[in-house]
């Protein structure tokens, strides 16, 4: 700005005289204004980075110059600048290193925007330039009175750019009536001012016969514009409609008419008004077209009557209408709207007959009779002059007349005659409510005969599609005229309607005319001469039209023959001869239809065949489709083109057959589990389909059943599929009643793969002692086994879970003193595909997931679980819990077990162990009845196994056999004594447990027979008992007394040197058992241990038994099955044998009983092996024991001699084990002792063959 001061200094200081100063001051204002032009936009500069001058929008006046100024920032140049109109440059000059001027001579009209642009920095100012005129005069100034009720100015305005306000004012006697009325919008160029009587201010001034206007219009920068109008108020009013339109007068062709003016017409309208009177005959006139009545009537009245005259028609309705206008008023549009009235003139008679004109009638011959039918031309609608119209016929015959009225229910353009053959003359007359015709219409109708003199032939009618009719018959007779009558066509071949004719010369053979062409019309010709005449002929059935009208009534019968799958066989007969050469062949058309229609398919095409013979009367149409409903249509081809026949069609039905494959079939909606599968059906059924089958890689996977007539689309939801499985489905439909399906090609089949899911169970896993845990993928994988989680449960505690991706794991079992473990096994898939992944071959893509960084994870079930025992500090629990389990499972077996052998024990009685028995063979010797000691039982029961120490250990006889043949006698006993002086072995007789011994007291072995098949099996049986029995018996069993393979010996000592016992090792927590008391009566004999005195112990404890007669054999210690220790051998007699205060103290007997101890010879030290007797006495014959005897060998010397003297030495039997020892009871009493029967009646001791 210091710059700027500086220079308009030096310019204002020069030394100029006073006027050249003055001009000196304006150029230094001029140069310092363009100079100093980015001093004084500096500021802004600093915001705007380019500025357009001036800085607001420019309205410029039509035909001045556009000068604008555009000023760049700092660090650009005006190079840099350019202006622009759209994508349009503007050439402009550089004013100054940073300024550019726009400069346009000559602008024409416009509203545009302006910029100016910096091409570098792409920054831009703009300015929005109006160019315009100032107003110009308005157009087609008119106004226009609504009856004097409100007044409306219009104009039109030229083409605006700015915006331009047009005020309206009226002045009245020089005066403005105020305020001025601001112009409205109809449309862009057009805009109105109105003023009523009621609400406007100013009001319409009605009584001003002269209105002047004052238009002003003004534009904001444009300047303004006046017009003055002057409009005649008289010339532009729109009078209302005349009032109370009525009619006064009527008549058959006049009316009179009364009407009344607007009140303010009469009041305000000084010129008055013109009156137009317009009317129109219905069924006559367009509906558009009015007949104007010049009506000359006074100006200005209150009411007008006027009388319309003149009027054609009697009985038609008329409609009248009646307008006003001001005289004054010269265009249409200031004519009023019109009152209007309907109504009818008076009726009157029928003004004319109708037409009748020779051969007007239609005859057909019966015998003696005829059937005449005549025809007229029927007046028209507003000729009949009244109400009730019909016609009167009078005919005569001979000296016969009759009056007839044609039935109005068929037609009044004719009548029937019923006559006979000759002439008959008829009179028609025009009739109605009051009355008929002056004149009449007169027809002569010849005799039957003279009708038949002149006959046209041929009559052949050609159509043309335009309306046009060709015409042609033959007759060569001379005749004075034809007469052509036609009519609108109808089935009966009569005329319903009106009938036409016109007269034609004799000379003529061909007419042609022309109707119109929305009608088809029938035609007849009758042939004139004289009085004479043919009557009416009717074209012949067998007519050919031209161009492509149907042909009516050809009688063409089209039929077919049995349809098969796919062609059916058409026939056709025609009953009419037509000239050869006229038909050139057939068409034949078809086309599948509509159901319930005969309009085709749109579906499907329509078809053609030709049969080019006219000759032929049949043809085979093929390739058609099955179970479709065809309509076949006959067309004739002629020399004048393809003719259509009407009826001259049929409809068949093809048989069904296989239907076409099921279309559009769509996947969609694919889960893990399921999917939809959706089809069209078949474009060709073919017949009813009951079904779909959908087919997964050619397996029937579902059937969807449906109604034989359904034909919609189908949509099926699949379910029970796996994830992520391929699939391929195909859809084929089933004929049910053909039993066949439509045929499924490789392309037919829709593949997919399931959404990703959870995995199948997998098998319990394989747990290994290393700790290595293995397991199997599962069979249904549902997706890509992304991982596998192991569960271990320890005990009661919480489950770990670990990872892996592999089919094995290692971890650390038994840790922190668990009992057990248990291992499960599950898959876990991860969904991270965009698709889940699904895969669709298809043209719709799979839903994609919304959230793309989702991953959805599908785990499976848990597998069974593999438990691993370990040994932990609760173990024991757990095993005791366990052993309980079992104890209690073993004690309710054995309780069954005992009860079962109780039950079977019931009626079986004492046995005593081999070895107590009487060896000798001969039962006569003995008392016993019955009683053999060779008599062996085969098998015995599961109660003596137990008396048997070794019964596990059974001898068979040919075992036997082959150890007497070897000579080997020391191994036919299952035990063995110590010797004497040395450690050798001593020979032993058989005792109770030897198999191979038939009694204690027999050292002979009998050889043992072979068993039958039942005993063998009852052994067998026995011996299961026996070795289940023994495994937990108490006592010594076959083990105890088993020789050493190598030595033959007993490992251990068999007695104690110092008690004389076989000693008993007990366990260090073993309690002695509880003897269970048994009934005294019992005959149970069992096996015991030496009782505790025997060993220093107490003796049992045994209840005291409710009856004497008792053979009870205790067991008292179950710790006989133990091991022998090493005893010394001493030499055993009998004198060594124990008395009875030594032995344990027998059980309480009652008086008739006595008690017997048994006890091992090699525990008595008094016994010696050289006083053993190697055979025991034989028993007596009494079989009697006294009660007083205590030493075994003479008890059981009484028991066998029965007599015997008692001093007479009886020891043990030495086959007896030496550890064996048993407590008898039996009664004293002979009647009460059941040792005889025992020994009499035992099944062991039974005899054997």
């Amino acid at each position: 700005m210091a710059g700027c001061s500086n220079q308009c200094s030096k310019t204002k200081f020069s030394g100029f005289r006073k006027g050249p100063k003055l001009r000196s001051w304006i150029w230094c204002i001029v140069v310092q204004f363009t100079l100093t032009l980015p001093c004084l936009f500096s500021t802004r500069l600093e915001q705007d980075p380019v500025v357009i001058v001036p800085d607001r929008d420019i309205n410029l006046v039509y035909g001045k110059p556009l000068e604008i100024f555009c000023i760049a920032e700092a660090n650009y140049t005006s190079s840099d600048l350019k202006f622009t109109v759209g994508e349009e440059t503007l050439d402009s000059e550089v004013v100054n290193s940073t300024t550019r001027r726009l400069y346009i001579e000559n602008v024409e009209r416009q509203v545009r925007t302006y910029y100016c642009r910096n091409v570098r920095s792409n920054k831009r100012d703009i300015r929005r330039v109006v160019v315009d005129t100032p107003p110009e005069n308005v157009t087609d100034f008119k106004c226009i009175s609504k009856n004097f009720e409100s007044l409306r100015c219009s104009f039109r305005t030229p083409d605006l750019i700015s915006n331009v306000q047009y005020n309206l004012t009226f002045s009245v006697n020089d005066n403005v009536v105020n305020p001025p009325c601001t112009a409205k919008r109809i449309d862009a160029n057009t805009r109105y001012c109105e003023w009523n009587t009621v609400n406007t201010q100013p009001r319409y001034r009605q009584s001003e016969e002269q209105l002047y206007f004052n238009l002003h219009a003004k534009s904001d920068h444009f300047g303004s514009n006046n017009q003055t109008f002057i409009i005649d108020h008289y010339e532009i009013v729109k009078p209302d409609p005349p009032l109370g339109l009525k009619i006064v007068k009527n008549g058959s062709h006049s009316v009179t008419l009364e009407w009344k003016l607007p009140n303010n017409i009469l009041d305000f309208l000084p010129c008055g008004v013109d009156h137009i009177i317009e009317y129109q005959i219905a069924k006559i006139d367009n509906r558009t077209h009015f007949h104007r009545v010049n009506a000359t009537l006074p100006p200005k009245n209150q009411t007008y009557r006027y009388q319309l005259a003149n009027l054609p028609y009697a009985h038609v309705q008329y409609e009248v209408r009646v307008y006003i206008k001001s005289k004054k008023a010269f265009a249409t549009e200031f004519l009023s709207n019109f009152s209007y009235l309907v109504f009818y003139t008076l009726s009157e008679k029928p003004s004319r007959p109708p037409e009748l004109v020779a051969g007007a009638f239609d005859h057909s011959t019966y015998f003696d009779r005829r059937i005449l039918c005549v025809y007229w031309k029927q007046l028209e609608e507003y000729e009949e002059s009244g109400t009730n119209f019909t016609y009167k016929v009078v005919t005569s015959q001979g000296n016969t007349t009759h009056t007839l009225f044609p039935d109005k229910s068929k037609s009044l353009g004719y009548i029937f005659l019923n006559t006979t053959l000759d002439a008959i003359n008829v009179h028609v007359w025009s009739f109605n409510s009051k009355g008929s015709s002056a004149n009449n219409s007169y027809l002569y109708i010849p005799p039957d005969k003279q009708t038949r003199l002149f006959t046209p032939k041929s009559f052949t009618k050609l159509a043309y599609e335009n309306g046009t009719y060709e015409l042609s018959w033959k007759l060569d007779e001379k005749i004075d005229n034809y007469t052509l009558f036609w009519c609108k066509h109808n089935a009966s071949r009569s005329c319903s309607g009106r009938m036409d004719f016109t007269v034609l010369s004799p000379e003529k053979k061909k007419h042609v005319i022309d109707l119109p062409n929305q009608y088809r019309y029938q035609f007849a010709i009758a042939a004139n001469y004289g009085t004479q005449s043919s009557g009416m002929v009717w074209e012949l059935y067998c007519d050919i039209s031209k161009d492509g009208y149907v042909m009516y009534g050809y009688p063409v019968r089209l039929s077919n023959g049995t349809p098969g799958k796919r062609s059916v066989t058409l026939n056709w007969e025609m009953n009419c001869a037509v000239v050869e050469g006229i038909i050139l062949g057939y068409n034949i058309s078809y086309c599948p239809i509509v159901e319930t229609s005969s309009n085709c398919d749109p579906n499907f095409p329509k078809n053609h065949t030709y049969v080019g013979n006219p000759k032929y009367s049949s043809t085979t149409i093929r390739d058609l489709l099955p179970y479709k409903t065809y309509q076949f249509t006959l067309a004739l081809k002629t020399i004048y083109g393809l003719k259509n026949i009407e009826n001259a069609t049929c409809q068949t039905t093809t048989s069904e057959d296989v239907p076409t494959k099921p279309i559009n079939v769509k996947i969609s909606d694919v889960k893990n589990d399921s999917l939809v599968i959706a089809w069209d059906p078949p474009l060709q059924r073919n017949g009813n389909i009951g079904k779909y089958v959908i087919l997964n890689y050619d397996t029937e996977f579902y059937v969807d059943n449906v109604p034989g007539t359904d034909k919609s689309s189908r949509k099926v939801k699949l379910t029970g599929l796996q994830g992520f499985t391929n699939y391929s489905f195909a859809v084929k439909a089933c004929n049910i009643p053909l039993n066949v399906c439509s045929e499924v090609k490789l392309n037919d089949y829709k593949f997919v793969r399931t959404r990703i899911g959870p995995p199948g169970r997998l098998k319990a896993p394989n747990v290994k002692n290393s700790g290595e845990i293995t397991w199997e993928k599962p069979e249904h994988p549902g997706g890509t086994l992304d991982r596998y989680q192991i569960r271990r449960v320890k005990d009661e505690y919480e489950a770990e879970i670990y990872n892996s991706t592999d089919l094995t794991y290692n971890l650390h079992q038994c840790e922190s003193g668990v009992s057990s473990e248990t291992y499960e096994v599950r898959a876990i898939n991860f969904d991270e595909d965009l698709y889940h992944g699904v895969i669709l071959i298809d043209d719709v893509d799979p839903p994609k997931r919304t959230n793309e960084t989702e991953m959805n994870e599908y785990p499976g079930e848990w597998s069974e679980p593999s438990t691993v025992a370990c040994r932990g500090n609760s173990g024991l629990a757990i095993i005791s819990i366990f052993a309980g389990i079992f104890a209690a499972v073993g004690v309710a077996y054995g309780s069954i077990k005992i009860y079962k052998s109780y039950r079977k024990m019931e009626d079986i009685k004492p046995v005593l162990p081999h070895g107590l028995g009487e060896p000798e063979k001969d039962i006569s010797k003995y008392t016993f009845g019955n009683w053999n000691p060779n008599n062996k039982e085969e098998k015995p029961s599961s109660d003596e196994m137990l008396l048997l120490p070794n019964s596990k250990s059974v001898t068979t006889s040919s075992d036997v056999k082959q150890k007497d043949s070897n000579g080997d006698t020391s191994d036919q006993t299952d035990s063995t004594a110590l010797s004497d002086s040395s450690k050798g072995t001593i020979d032993r007789q058989a005792s109770t447990s030897d198999d191979g011994s038939d009694s204690s007291l027999n050292l002979e072995i009998e050889p043992i027979k072979m068993k039958n098949d039942k005993e063998e099996d009852d052994e067998a049986s026995s011996a299961i008992d026996t070795a289940s029995s023994c495994e937990n018996s108490p006592y010594l069993s076959n083990e105890t007394f088993k020789k050493t393979p190598t030595s033959g010996y007993i490992q251990q000592p068999v007695v104690n040197a110092k008690t004389g016992y076989v000693p008993a090792q007990l366990p260090v927590k073993n309690t002695p058992p509880v003897v269970s008391p048994q009934p005294a009566s019992s005959s149970y004999v069992m096996a015991s241990l030496p009782p505790t005195s025997f060993s220093g112990g107490a003796p049992p404890i045994i209840p005291n038994p409710k009856s004497s007669a008792t053979g009870y054999v205790m067991r008292e210690e179950p710790q006989a099955n133990l091991m022998l220790g090493k005893q010394t051998q001493k030499t055993l007699g009998a004198d060594t044998l124990p008395n009875t205060p030594s032995l344990s103290p027998a059980a309480k007997m009652g008086a008739d009983s006595s008690y017997m101890q048994l006890h091992s010879l090699d525990s008595l030290p008094s016994f010696k092996p050289s006083i053993r007797n190697a055979v025991p006495m034989k028993p007596a014959a009494s079989g009697y024991v006294s009660p007083t005897d205590h030493v075994i060998n003479k008890h059981l010397n009484n028991i066998l001699t029965a007599g015997q003297l008692t001093e007479e030495s009886a020891i043990l039997d030495p086959s007896m084990s030496p550890d064996a020892y048993c407590r008898f009871s039996w009664s004293t009493d002979p009647a009460n002792d059941n040792l005889h029967s025992l020994l009499a009646d035992s099944p062991s001791r039974t005899s054997k063959n």
